[in-house]
């Protein structure tokens, strides 16, 4: 958030900041939010009226820093164009106040003042939607991840008590959780916009689940992710493909042990270019093979980058112990090692 005032740009410590935060918006993805403070967006624009005045006397006493000049120039060029929120549109200020904070909220996702998961590290998922969705950032990249509830999915007969069973679940970060009791029909949707996720970065979707001791009929399903203004339902059907619970196949196809105990099945991937491809949806299904079908447990289908793995061992064995495991190997093949040298010496 930017504040422009007329006195703004006679601080070099604010235009150097200025030029930063475009810098970070152009080549980062950041959202730049302006507001005109008894300023006009056309006077930020064009370093008019009390900016020209700032900028004159920056130009003579950095004259041998024009590029600098410039950089700032350019900074001011740009947020002027940028939608934001200009003071003599509202009646006071308290006004223009309420309207920021519910421009923020809704840039952030957040529904409710009261969210007590507010304030949370970037590496905490925070409860939106009214507890129906969890945002979090990787942890390396800073990209945005979404989990859609169990509640926020659409789940063929999930309203039938006969076929799926809503409860707490305490190991999954929302409310409730689906659990299959017995179907033939297996369909499950999760849909997220776009605009949402970062730009220029390939998604993956995942289906975040437990498996009951007695689960049946879930050993392959089909998986697909589309987008929804693309490619047809039936087209997506057809280019569904096969995914494990259980058995054997590649390792695409097989689930994965997460840190936090749950599993995960990759459902499959997709690129978001500018976020204006509409909604995306993932949806894994069994519609062939109508066998009965139970001991699923859904906590949700998660939207990450590529390559976060969100704390997933990929070997489905804890990181801690795949690292042990690790040590002791190279122990073994530094004691072997020893052992030949004494052979052969």
């Amino acid at each position: 958030m930017v504040i422009f005032s007329k006195s703004y740009a006679s601080s070099k410590w604010c235009l150097d900041e200025l030029a930063h935060i475009i810098k970070c918006q152009k080549e980062l993805d950041q959202i730049v939010i302006p507001i005109f403070y008894n300023v006009d967006p056309s006077d930020v624009r064009h370093q008019t009226q009390t900016f020209a005045e700032s900028f004159s006397q920056h130009e003579e006493k950095y004259k041998d820093d024009i590029e600098r000049i410039q950089r700032w120039r350019d900074a001011f060029a740009e947020s002027g164009k940028i939608s934001g929120f200009h003071l003599q549109n509202y009646r006071n200020e308290a006004e223009c106040i309420k309207e920021i904070v519910d421009e923020l909220m809704s840039k952030l996702h957040i529904k409710s003042d009261d969210d007590g998961d507010r304030g949370m590290d970037a590496q905490t998922p925070i409860l939106i939607d009214e507890g129906k969705m969890s945002f979090s950032r990787d942890k390396k990249t800073g990209k945005k991840c979404f989990m859609i509830a169990a509640r926020g999915l659409d789940i063929e007969w999930s309203n039938t008590p006969d076929y799926w069973e809503w409860l707490p679940h305490s190991d999954s970060r929302f409310g409730e959780v689906a659990k299959l009791k017995w179907v033939c029909w297996l369909d499950i949707r999760g849909k997220i916009e776009t605009r949402r996720l970062s730009k220029r970065t390939k998604y993956v979707a995942y289906l975040v689940f437990k498996l009951e001791d007695k689960f049946h009929g879930l050993e392959t399903v089909n998986a697909v992710v589309r987008f929804v203004d693309s490619m047809s339902v039936k087209e997506a059907e057809q280019r569904a493909s096969v995914v494990h619970f259980a058995g054997q196949g590649s390792r695409e196809t097989l689930p994965f042990k997460r840190a936090d105990g749950w599993m995960e099945l990759k459902m499959g991937d997709f690129f978001n270019d500018a976020g204006e491809d509409g909604d995306v949806d993932a949806r894994l299904m069994e519609t062939q093979r109508l066998e009965a079908k139970g001991g699923l447990i859904v906590q949700g289908v998660e939207f990450r980058p590529e390559g976060s793995r969100s704390g997933v061992s990929r070997s489905g064995v804890p990181p801690r112990m795949k690292k042990r495991r690790i040590l002791l190997l190279l122990c073994l093949i530094v004691l072997v090692l020893c052992g030949l040298i004494q052979v052969l010496l």
